[in-house]
């Protein structure tokens, strides 16, 4: 598994990524999952659901989404920008 650079991946938030082919941009990292919430810039509003998984008010479509492949050997080739931000150390 790459070691990820924990003051690179800092640098991460608030930076604009593409994700599947939809602009976001990075508002929280996950650390210890080595994951990244990424919010949608598009504000494309969905149904959010709450703890009991009923329909609750519209907000803005977020994405939880690994560093790395399933493999946890290569960066999620889903999120291509990440290559520039060198991450791996």
């Amino acid at each position: 598994m790459p070691r990820i650079d924990a003051d690179k991946l800092k640098t991460l938030l608030e930076q604009p990524l593409t994700y599947q082919g939809i602009r976001c941009q990075v508002i929280e990292i996950l650390s210890d999952e080595q994951a990244l919430v990424l919010r949608d810039c598009q504000n494309q509003k969905v149904i959010q659901a709450d703890q009991y998984g009923d329909a609750g008010p519209r907000g803005v479509r977020t994405f939880t989404v690994s560093l790395l492949d399933p493999t946890q050997q290569h960066l999620n080739p889903d999120l291509p920008e990440l290559i520039r931000f060198n991450l791996v150390g």
